[in-house]
């Protein structure tokens, strides 16, 4: 064999080692880049995926914590009281003339003849309560928030409905409001009457007030086209005074205003 051929065979046999050499090396590359880009595809799935299981639950808990935080009945008027077998159940109205089903303790409904018309201050208390199906005991509760104490709010309506028919004068101007038991102490009712007459005996008859109590001041309006016409009188456990104001407004301007009116024996 010539020396030309043996050199020619050498680098033949060192080419061919190379091309396998380097076959797997290119193909441990590509594994790896796979493997890597795999992983990385599974870990940002799985990340997004807890992320958006943790928005879920932070969701959650803000609509149960505004939920648990949403503000109790505090003032209004008891309608109906019945004994149940868990609970004395309570139907309230609210100032907007929103009833209200709810739960007190047997104490309350055993003071029905105290409570029901009249409207009251709510106290709630946190207790055990039966979880049974029917009174017989079953060895089950539950905690639930129930009305432990009913104060009546006084007044503001004896005021209004001391008389059902009330005339007062300041020399200017004669008033006479009728049907004040037409107020059951729910704010924004009631079908009051007004008739009021200025110094030369001219009149003007109203009916369909309306009587609002809060802030210590009672508001009964009377609405007539364009006029409105409002009594207010600041309540007072001093009934022998009077501090009722006459306002008439023509739209949105005050055209009269009235004080030192006193009740016509």
């Amino acid at each position: 064999m010539s020396q030309k051929t043996v050199i020619s065979t050498i680098g033949a046999i060192i080419f061919s080692l190379s091309l396998v050499s380097c076959a797997p090396i290119n193909a441990l590359s590509n594994t790896s880049d796979n493997t890597s880009n795999n992983t990385s595809s599974n870990t940002s799935t799985n990340t997004s995926d807890n992320d958006n299981a943790s928005t879920n639950t932070t969701i959650a808990s803000i609509a149960s914590a505004k939920q648990t935080k949403k503000e109790k009945l505090k003032v209004g008027t008891v309608k109906k009281l019945v004994n149940g077998d868990l609970l004395c159940y309570v139907d309230i109205v609210d100032e907007k003339g929103k009833t209200h089903h709810l739960g007190a303790s047997f104490e309350i409904c055993a003071k029905e003849n105290t409570y029901l018309n009249k409207k009251v201050r709510l106290t709630y208390e946190v207790a055990n309560v039966s979880d049974c199906q029917s009174a017989e005991p079953c060895g089950k509760s539950r905690r639930e928030t129930i009305i432990s104490k009913m104060e009546i709010v006084q007044n503001n309506s004896n005021k209004l409905n001391s008389k059902d028919t009330q005339t007062i004068t300041n020399g200017r101007w004669t008033i006479t409001t009728g049907n004040s038991s037409s107020w059951s102490g729910v704010n924004g009712t009631g079908n009051f009457s007004y008739r009021g007459c200025d110094a030369k005996g001219k009149c003007i008859n109203l009916t369909g007030g309306k009587a609002t109590c809060r802030d210590a001041m009672c508001t009964i309006a009377w609405v007539n086209g364009e006029y409105s016409y409002f009594l207010q009188d600041k309540i007072s456990e001093n009934t022998s005074t009077n501090s009722t104001t006459l306002i008439v407004m023509k739209g949105d301007k005050q055209i009269l205003r009235e004080t030192g009116f006193k009740i016509v024996k």
